[in-house]
């Protein structure tokens, strides 16, 4: 008889689990037979009801077939690494990120060389071990990521190189024209070629070429491992394996794999330095409304960058003064792309200041200026636009952050600091933490204590102050 199971993942969407009991051909005795469903095509609950049950009395059928005619049901046999990574690669494609589908490609296809030169390729999931996990995690730390020929600046390029000029003559993008005047700044010999070619100077005079050796970063380190973690589960729930190795292994001599960390203070912006970072987002010209808006959004939401590219005009609700943070928009090799929030607590209602609220009707005007149908278009704009009210590149918010602090003389803080100021200043301010992790879109209360516990002020007074009152 068929059995399933209909839950939902992290992002909200339907899958569902059946199991068939049947008999192993092989041995004669009886034998739980699984598969999984998703709801590729989003259909409603009680559609992909009636779908799942066609599959589960389908499979309860080929069950049955396999057994009769001395065959092994495909959806049971214990599948080799590859094989099963395959089948995961294609599930996360169909659900996930594409960003998380090429890493994942990635990592399975790396991990998959190390087994075939272990011997290991064509053996199933459950023969490996934490040791040969562990060993390719090793092999991270040995190697490098890769090692890159460098042109190394031997001095000062003259005052009269304008590397504004030569970036709009095409010979450098408009990114690598910031901090290249500066000695020991590394860029590719083409491009100083090309600058000693326009302005007429000695190469050699000016450059040397070097080799330099990138190692991997833990953190690179850690993405494979999760990759490899979350994919093992996969055999688990398959009941292929009993314990997934990758839990056993470790990543350098420390004993946490965690990729949360306490935000360094450095990372964000104090209470005085926002007050200072708003007054002079304030002193922004009218006729760049554009930028200082979506930098100020993030400054007093806390939304990630992917978060506020997606945010569209529809999503503002000035009768209530909340943000509705509905998706994603993010980019991956070149290619632009919606997708939903980080995880299913991300679609969040975020509360917007007063002193915000009044920006966003300025800006509301600043599109009306443009298109006097635009009340009756939100959904068509975004907030994140340029001077033409057209979308802007995903990465473009963090160049105009970088360049808004450089010309400010502030820190250097990411957009993701950004959103680390908001949270720490809400903790600062003895915000409940319940309320603080809802705001921040976090899955549980418990990620915002790990990672900004000590932006929380020391209630020991107040604590002792409160046993003590039990002494008089």
């Amino acid at each position: 008889m068929a059995y399933f199971k209909i839950e939902t993942d992290r992002k909200g969407k339907l899958k569902a689990r059946i199991q068939i009991s049947g008999k192993d051909y092989e041995t004669g005795k009886a034998k739980i037979f699984t598969k999984k469903v998703y709801n590729n095509d989003n259909l409603t609950e009680a559609k992909f009801r009636k779908y799942v049950d066609k599959i589960a009395i389908a499979f309860e059928e080929e069950v049955a077939r396999a057994y009769h005619e001395q065959k092994t049901v495909a959806n049971n046999k214990v599948l080799t690494f590859s094989e099963l990574a395959e089948e995961w690669v294609q599930s996360i494609k169909a659900n996930l990120s594409y960003n998380y589908y090429l890493h994942a490609q990635d990592a399975t296809s790396r991990f998959n060389k190390f087994l075939i030169e272990k011997h290991l390729d064509k053996k199933p999931i459950s023969e490996i071990t934490v040791r040969d996990v562990q060993l390719y995690l090793n092999s991270f730390l040995t190697g490098y990521a890769k090692t890159v020929s460098v042109v190394k600046m031997k001095k000062d390029f003259p005052k009269e190189v304008n590397f504004r000029q030569l970036a709009r003559d095409g010979v450098i993008t408009r990114c690598s024209s910031y901090g290249m005047r500066r000695k020991g700044n590394n860029i590719t010999e083409e491009i100083g070629r090309k600058i000693c070619a326009e302005c007429k100077l000695d190469f050699d005079e000016y450059f040397e070429i070097t080799t330099e050796n990138h190692p991997y970063a833990h953190e690179t380190i850690k993405g494979h491992r999760r990759v490899l973690r979350t994919l093992f589960n996969e055999a688990l729930r398959y009941e292929w394996i009993v314990k997934n190795p990758v839990c056993g292994t470790k990543i350098g001599p420390g004993n946490s794999n965690s990729s949360l960390r306490e935000v360094p203070e450095k990372e964000v912006l104090s209470f005085a330095e926002a007050k200072t970072f708003l007054k002079a987002l304030n002193d922004i010209p009218d006729e760049y409304i554009y930028k200082r808006i979506p930098i100020e959004i993030m400054l007093l939401t806390g939304v990630r960058q992917g978060e506020m590219n997606g945010l569209r005009w529809s999503d503002v609700d000035f009768e209530k003064g909340v943000l509705h943070i509905r998706r994603n928009r993010l980019s991956a090799k070149g290619m632009i792309y919606e997708k939903d929030p980080k995880t299913k607590t991300s679609k969040r209602d975020i509360p917007m200041p007063e002193m915000l609220m009044e920006d966003l009707h300025r800006y509301y005007d600043w599109f009306i200026e443009a298109d006097g149908n635009f009340p009756n278009k939100l959904d068509e704009y975004y907030l994140s636009v340029n001077v033409y009210r057209t979308p802007i590149y995903p990465q473009t918010l963090s160049h105009w952050v970088r360049e808004f602090e450089i010309n400010n003389g502030f820190k250097k803080v990411s957009c993701h600091g950004l959103r680390h100021t908001y949270c720490s200043l809400l903790l600062s301010q003895n915000v409940p933490i319940q309320t603080v992790s809802k705001y921040m879109g976090h899955s549980d209360s418990t990620v915002t204590l790990k990672v900004y516990s000590h932006f929380i002020p020391d209630t020991q007074d107040r604590a002792l102050n409160a046993l003590n009152k039990l002494a008089v």
